[in-house]
């Protein structure tokens, strides 16, 4: 992958682990509006990075996928499903493992494990796995279609999603309810159709004066409009617009910046994936020692917030985000060196009932 996209991926993990970080320190006393709104704001750009993850794991895959559906799908098992069941797994014997790990214990593991209530933020892997079924078939598709058929089916999903999202606000009842990328998977394949339809500078800053514009709106919206909008911070017109804004903007003038630091920037992105999943342990542990222990009693949400405020609370929130940061990158580093020479051998492990299928 390219630097100025890997430093991307930099960007929205920590983007990730400093969202979730606002679970740990409470910035808002109790009764401050003003306080309160800064907060919900602040909240909304960080969740540009679920948008942001999506978009990335779309870009390359669909340009580069090779047709052989089976090697694709054990690509997909080994990369990411084992390390998230191998997750899963720590996560729910770390939280509930001491009282017991009999046949009822496993039992409701596979339950959760299923209906992803083992680890909140993991829902972000279950809703990429209908997008990595999906890939074969929509690569051949895009890759049959001009840059104007491109660029029709990008507009027209982002008026799609704007329709939907005012049936949200007004509360009527959604009838059109059959496109097929009403989902977070328009994201994954909107950064695939960014950079293929090839657009000029010009446009690209276009689309980021049009985020920031946005920005203003959901701003907007926090402080003054009375209407609540539930897709403010996943469908709506404005997290479409700003997440474009934050793709384009990192990806065509970060180059320089990515470029000098290539090295520094290939390393903790390749690990990236390990500190999204690591992070909520960091998370807890950072928790546990705000809050006089030294460990949590769970996972996000079982010790109470750390209270604090002001400028102060919030210089705190981001030192304390860039230390599960660090933490969760040096548990990646183990778990990538210990996993793998295992992925290598899984990947060249010769499936011939693959390969029959293929021919």
């Amino acid at each position: 992958m390219l630097a100025n996209y890997n430093l991307l991926k930099i960007l929205a993990i920590f983007m990730v682990v400093a969202v979730h970080m606002l679970n740990v320190v409470n910035l808002v006393p109790p009764g401050d509006v003003r306080a309160f709104h800064v907060h919900e704001i602040i909240r909304t750009v960080l969740l540009t990075s679920n948008g942001l993850f999506f978009m990335l794991s779309g870009r390359f895959l669909l340009e580069h996928y090779d047709g052989k559906i089976g090697r694709f799908y054990w690509k997909r098992v080994v990369k990411i499903g084992i390390p998230v069941l191998a997750a899963s797994c720590f996560y729910y014997v770390y939280v509930f493992g001491k009282n017991g790990m009999d046949g009822v214990f496993w039992k409701n593991f596979v339950k959760d494990l299923m209906q992803s209530h083992v680890q909140g933020y993991l829902w972000f892997v279950y809703a990429l796995a209908g997008f990595y079924l999906a890939v074969p078939f929509l690569s051949r598709m895009f890759g049959q279609m001009s840059r104007r058929e491109k660029a029709a089916l990008t507009g027209i999903t982002i008026l799609y999603f704007l329709v939907q999202n005012l049936y949200q606000i007004f509360h009527l009842e959604m009838v059109f309810t059959s496109y097929f990328l009403y989902s977070w998977v328009f994201y994954c394949v909107l950064g695939y159709l960014l950079d293929s339809m090839e657009l000029s500078k010009k446009q690209k800053n276009r689309l980021i004066l049009a985020g920031l514009l946005c920005f203003l709106v959901s701003a907007w919206e926090i402080c003054f409009w009375d209407r609540e909008n539930p897709a403010i911070h996943n469908y709506s017109l404005t997290m479409i617009s700003m997440t474009m804004a934050g793709y384009l903007a990192v990806t065509t003038y970060g180059k320089w910046l990515a470029g000098r630091l290539e090295s520094v920037v290939h390393f903790v992105a390749g690990r990236s994936f390990w500190i999204y999943l690591m992070h909520g342990l960091t998370q807890n542990w950072i928790a546990g020692w705000l809050n006089g222990g030294w460990l949590g009693e769970g996972i996000f949400g079982g010790s109470r917030p750390w209270m604090t405020g002001g400028a102060a609370g919030w210089g705190c929130w981001f030192v304390l985000s860039v230390l599960s940061f660090v933490m969760a990158l040096g548990i990646g580093c183990l778990l990538d060196a210990v996993y793998k020479p295992v992925s290598r051998w899984l990947l060249k492990m010769d499936f011939k009932m693959f390969a029959e299928k293929e021919k």
